[in-house]
Parts: C-alpha cells; sequence; structure tokens
C-alpha cells in the first residue's frame, strides 16, 4: 500500500496511505481546535503502516503550568517522545505475555510459588494468582504508607515494602480451584491497581527471569531492541531532550471543586461529558484522602518533588514503574500493539514463539463487578488487557490507556493496530477520552471502507 507525505502549513507532519484522510482530518481539527498542543498518532493494518502523523509543539518542562505559548517551541515531531502513564500497563503485559510463552510463568499460578516471601505472613495473600493480579483482582490496588525514594529507586528496598503489603479485604476473593474463573457468578471484587500491578510484576518477573532482570531491562533486551521499538520504562538521561512535558486542563477540576460540574458535562463537548460514575472518581481522588482512588493514585512521595510537578519531573523517568512510568510515541505504542495484532511477529520478527500465547492472554471472564476504583464494570483479560466493545458497531478492541488521553489498542477481527499520544491532559478516564476514540473510530470505518 502506497503512503504519501501529509503537511498541513508545517504543523502536521506525517504520512498517509491512501483511504485513511479521514483519520488526518480528525487528528489535523484537534490541533486546530486547541484540544491537543501537541500529539502523535500512528495506525497499522495487516503489519502495515497506514497513518504516521505529528502534530503542533512541545511543552517545555519549565512552562508545563503556566499558560498555552508554543509561539517558539520545538516541533512536536516524530523525535518527541512522550509520559505515555497507564499505557505502559499494555507494556507491562506484552513482558509477563513473553514469560508464560517461554514457560517460566503460567497464569494459573500463585505468585508465591515464583516470589516466596510476596505473601508477607497474609494468609489470603499467598492464594493470589498471577491471573488476578494482571485482572486487578488481587486486592492489592493500594499501599500502607506512600513510596519515598527508597522504595522507588533501590528494588531489594521495594520488594520488601511489597511484601509487607495487606490486601483490601473485600476487594479480593480467592479464585475457584478448578479452572473456573472465567463463568464465577457472582463476579469476584476487583480494584485497578494504577500503579501497584507494575510494581508486582516487576518483582515477580525479577523472580522468574533467569537474569533476574529488572522489567525495563528486560523489556529493552526481549522486546526493545529486537524489533527496534523506541520506548522506555525507565528513560535514560541522554533521551531528556526529546520529551514533550504534560499539562492537564483544569476546566472539569476548577468546575468540580466549585460545585458546577453539572452546566459544563451539559455543554456538549466530549471533552466534559463525564459518566456519573467519573464525577464520583475525581471527587472521591480530589477530596477523600482515605478513598481507594486518592490512596492508590497519590502514592508516590520522592524526596524533593510536590505532587503537581512529578509528571515532569527527572525522577518519575529515573524510577521504573512499569505500570505507569513508560516513554514513548504513538508509532511505538502502535508498533507494540501489531506485534500481538498480527499474529505475534512485526514485519518479519517474531518475538514470541506460540499464537496461542496471545490467544490466551486475549481470554476474558464472562462477567466484571463494578471496579473498585474506577467505580463501573472494567473487562480485562486474563494477560491484562482492557477489552471494549463499541456499543453500535459490536467491533472489539484490545488494549488500553494512560491518564490525560494516551491510548494503545489493536482490533483482532481487522489486524489494526493504534496508539495515540498527547501533551494535552483531559479529565476523563483515559478509557473514554474523546480524542483516541474518536481517532479509532475514523481508523476503523477507513479500514472497513
Amino acid at each position: 500500500m502506497a503512503i504519501s507525505n501529509f503537511s498541513v502549513d508545517d504543523t502536521i507532519r506525517g504520512s498517509l496511505a491512501p483511504g485513511y484522510e479521514r483519520v488526518g482530518d480528525v487528528f489535523r481539527g484537534f490541533i486546530d481546535n486547541g484540544w491537543d498542543t501537541g500529539a502523535g498518532v500512528s495506525v497499522y493494518v495487516r503489519g502495515e503502516p497506514v497513518v504516521r502523523l505529528t502534530g503542533g509543539a512541545r511543552i517545555s518542562a519549565t512552562t508545563a503550568g503556566v499558560g498555552n505559548d508554543v509561539a517558539h517551541a520545538l516541533p512536536y515531531d516524530d523525535q518527541t517522545i512522550q509520559l505515555v502513564a497507564s499505557a505502559t500497563k499494555f507494556v507491562e503485559s506484552l513482558c509477563v505475555m513473553l514469560l508464560v510463552d517461554r514457560g517460566l510463568l503460567s497464569y494459573d499460578d500463585r505468585i508465591v510459588d515464583h516470589w516466596p516471601g510476596f505473601a508477607g505472613g497474609h494468609a489470603r495473600k499467598e492464594q493470589v494468582t498471577v491471573r488476578q493480579l494482571m485482572m486487578h483482582r488481587a486486592g492489592l490496588p493500594v499501599f500502607e504508607r506512600k513510596l519515598g525514594d527508597e522504595e522507588l529507586f533501590d528494588h531489594n528496598a521495594r520488594a520488601r515494602f511489597l511484601e509487607r503489603q495487606p490486601q483490601v479485604a473485600e476487594l479480593f476473593e480467592p479464585e475457584p480451584g478448578d479452572g473456573t474463573w472465567r463463568t464465577q457468578h457472582p463476579a469476584p471484587p476487583q480494584a485497578y491497581h494504577a500503579v501497584s500491578r507494575g510494581l508486582y510484576s516487576s518483582e515477580l518477573l525479577r523472580c522468574v527471569d533467569p537474569e533476574h532482570r529488572r522489567l525495563g531491562v528486560f523489556f529493552r533486551d526481549e522486546i526493545a531492541e529486537p524489533l527496534g521499538i523506541d520506548f522506555w520504562i525507565g528513560l535514560p538521561d541522554e533521551n531528556a531532550a526529546r520529551i514533550s512535558a504534560t499539562r492537564p486542563d483544569p476546566t472539569v477540576i476548577m468546575r468540580l471543586m466549585s460545585g458546577d460540574v453539572g452546566s459544563l458535562i451539559g455543554s456538549g463537548d466530549p471533552r466534559y461529558a463525564l459518566h456519573n460514575y467519573e464525577v464520583a472518581f475525581l471527587t472521591q481522588l480530589l477530596t477523600a484522602p482515605d478513598s481507594i482512588p486518592s490512596r492508590a493514585l497519590n502514592c508516590l512521595a520522592p524526596s524533593g518533588v510536590a505532587p503537581q510537578e512529578l509528571a515532569n519531573h527527572p525522577k518519575l523517568r529515573g524510577c521504573e514503574l512499569a505500570s505507569s512510568s513508560g516513554f514513548g510515541s504513538a508509532d511505538a505504542l502502535a508498533r507494540l500493539a501489531v506485534l500481538v495484532a498480527s499474529g505475534n511477529s512485526l514485519g518479519s520478527a517474531r518475538i514470541f514463539s506460540s499464537d496461542r500465547t496471545l490467544r490466551d492472554a486475549i481470554e476474558p471472564a464472562g462477567g466484571y463487578a463494578a471496579d473498585g476504583m474506577m467505580l463501573t464494570p472494567v473487562a480485562f483479560t486474563q494477560g491484562g488487557f482492557g477489552r471494549f466493545v463499541h456499543e453500535t458497531t459490536q467491533t472489539t478492541s484490545i488494549g488500553w490507556g494512560g491518564a490525560g488521553g494516551q491510548m494503545v489498542r489493536f482490533v483482532p477481527d481487522l489486524d489494526l493496530a493504534i496508539g495515540y499520544v498527547t501533551n494535552t491532559l483531559g479529565s476523563r478516564m483515559a478509557m473514554n477520552d474523546p480524542r483516541g476514540l474518536m481517532l479509532l473510530a475514523a481508523a476503523t470505518q477507513c479500514a472497513t471502507a
């Protein structure tokens, strides 16, 4: 498929295949309308790139919270990398998949059988399986206190800290021993392990890997470097100059705190059309420090870093948080999605030995309870991917997103993979951010035209 260059007044750069112009129009609209200061989107179909676009301007870390002047900013181009927050979980899941593929791990396994100290003397914690951790059913979404420098940068100290953590009793139910996890009724409790899943999975990998590597190193050695993918969990300092900082859109938060979020929701702007559960989530996050959302997300306290500075601070990129501190481009995310969308291969490169590895990883349960963190049912597969079914088209997409709007998904029926990143953070849950969903819808329509 021929792919052509695409440029509009030097604001949008990249390439589009014939028939995918609609994706370019949607993306250009985000820049023109101010929904994105800088962003990137890539789409692959049957392993071939059909959309590879970047646009707008980078945000400087020194001005991330003050205004929107980009007159002298560097362009947001194909060399720009972005903090993708929880979209990193897609990469984390790939690493666990690879351990399963190599016979080093099974989703049925109890974590304590590979990491003897994991349970820390807590009897019910001994029963947690790898599957339950990946599906956010381990009952471990929060910590007894915030993580400081020792836990963030010393992996042995981190492991001991994790071993001590108790479960939230009401958020864990032991898995049936007869293999009927798919058909449990009622559905077992779950609560999104926003930061914690990656910490536990990283230590589990370190125990299982014959070389005892950290997850970020394992990923670079086994996936990123063999495939030439520009993505990092634990970013080297030499790549720091390529980062675009992020800037939040404070509109929803300001209205919420003033008690006027209702008029904003009814404004007709999809960026602000929050569901009731999103309003409840944000209310708990901002006003209830003992709530699961607040404790799960406000859990990092590196020394000398104010909470509002963390996303753009060097300490965040320096610590390895496999659920939340990945850096990369939209194209890197899309190519990682190609790896699973195209039967475990990317071009001529093949990382997984068996197609069954993917089929097992994307197997869902039959039902899901309302998530104790996100306050609505969310479907996770046993490999830890989110699974979404479009209400109108019934098209299934698999992947996840990150705070502010980052997205990585693949559509198995179309062999389509998409990655989207932005430096302009919205306030909706990542799975509901309209920008990524609009791009996914446009790409799907183009692929089926």
